[in-house]
């Protein structure tokens, strides 16, 4: 059996490459244009699920290796830093409604798009903080890459939804009134033309969740020690509810996951500083 494993220790690696080579793609898509905007998301997933499977891999044949650690942080910058930041780009070109090349832009439209660099700044920052932290091993200091690269793709995925989309609604649209199918396509519409595709939206959503990537804010991590309940009840009830949220409103649930994710740490850390702050010190 030990012969067998040690003969597959090279299958962490290929999927480690799998995921660079998914998050290369999904930045080609990305430039190629508005209609392949979706693919490049698409291909942003997949790289987010050779993530978490070349770790799983790694422990389960005992891979584990600096190599194999090094290699992961390259992967991660392109899928997770290179990626989102030419999906961004490629919104916020569509935002402002440009067509040509960049060099024919006026200096405003070239400094809003370059604003999208901003998100491979912070993630190649935020993961050489990670590879130099032992503290991050079952916790994130600031907003973990993939998260964010997953909150990115997730608008344009958005934007190509329509309302027969939802299960839910094809589900119940014989029960609802006419009055209320309306309301639901202008949400709809109303989120993907006013929210999703302004730049006045699109950039303070870039910087923002940039910024929050190389913040020292403890972010709790979905990895567990063991499977118990009771040693995981915030992982097991965050999931519970993305999940929920995940089946009722499909992509449109994403960018909720990762906003309640971030104020679920944010009343984490402030409950525990609290704590900490009240304990009084033990004299000697």
């Amino acid at each position: 059996m030990s012969g067998i494993i040690s003969k597959l220790k090279f299958v962490p690696s290929m999927i480690t490459c799998t995921s660079a080579f998914c998050g290369t793609m999904a930045t080609i898509f990305a430039l190629d244009g508005e209609q392949s905007l979706v693919y490049a998301s698409y291909f942003i997933l997949l790289a987010s699920l050779c993530d978490f499977s070349d770790g799983f891999a790694a422990r389960l044949l005992h891979a584990q290796s600096e190599l194999g650690k090094q290699l992961d942080s390259l992967a991660d910058a392109i899928s997770f830093g290179i990626a989102p930041t030419a999906i961004m780009y490629a919104l916020l070109r569509q935002a402002m409604h440009l067509r040509g090349a960049l060099i024919s832009f006026d200096g405003v439209q070239i400094a809003v798009l370059a604003c999208s660099a901003i998100i491979i700044i912070c993630s190649i920052l935020r993961l050489a903080k990670f590879n130099i932290d032992p503290e991050q091993s079952y916790g994130f200091k600031g907003l973990a890459t993939p998260a964010n690269a997953l909150l990115i793709a997730s608008i344009p995925l958005i934007q190509a939804m329509e309302l027969e989309d939802f299960w839910l609604y094809n589900v119940l649209k014989d029960c609802i009134s006419s009055a209320v199918d309306t309301k639901l396509m202008l949400g709809l519409i109303g989120l993907q033309v006013f929210v999703l595709d302004r730049v006045a939206y699109l950039l303070p959503l870039c910087i923002i969740f940039a910024l929050l990537m190389i913040t020292n804010l403890p972010m709790f991590s979905l990895k567990m020690k063991s499977y118990k309940y009771n040693n995981n009840k915030l992982v097991y009830n965050f999931l519970i509810v993305s999940a929920l949220l995940l089946i009722v409103l499909q992509w449109v649930a994403v960018p909720i996951i990762f906003i309640m994710y971030v104020i679920v740490s944010f009343v984490r850390w402030l409950v525990n500083r609290k704590k900490t702050a009240t304990v009084e010190p033990v004299e000697h």
